[in-house]
């Protein structure tokens, strides 16, 4: 339904995994509105994203002010190639 909210987190859960593409160092826009969305206080935050070749960059900066302050935000890991990206998958298996 249209404007429903699904719950993200179970009682017990401390932390929440991001996944985007990472453009020019930092998050699109959209994940910041996804942050905004949801209330994230006392969760941490590992980001993880693709990327043509970039790191994290400012990606951490500019996502932190759409959380609140007791909600922690690390960078997780970066996948730069299909082969990265193929091998990781492999892992989660």
């Amino acid at each position: 339904m249209y404007g429903v909210k699904p719950r993200i987190f179970k009682r017990k859960q401390r932390q929440a995994t991001v996944y985007y593409p990472n453009w020019w160092y930092v998050a699109p826009t959209i994940i910041n509105t996804f942050l905004e969305s949801y209330n994230f206080s006392g969760k941490k935050i590992v980001l993880f994203a693709t990327s043509g070749g970039s790191g994290f960059g400012k990606a951490v900066a500019g996502l932190k002010p759409s959380v609140s302050a007791d909600a922690e935000i690390v960078e997780g890991k970066i996948l730069n190639s299909a082969h990265e990206l193929k091998q990781w998958e492999k892992s989660l298996l």
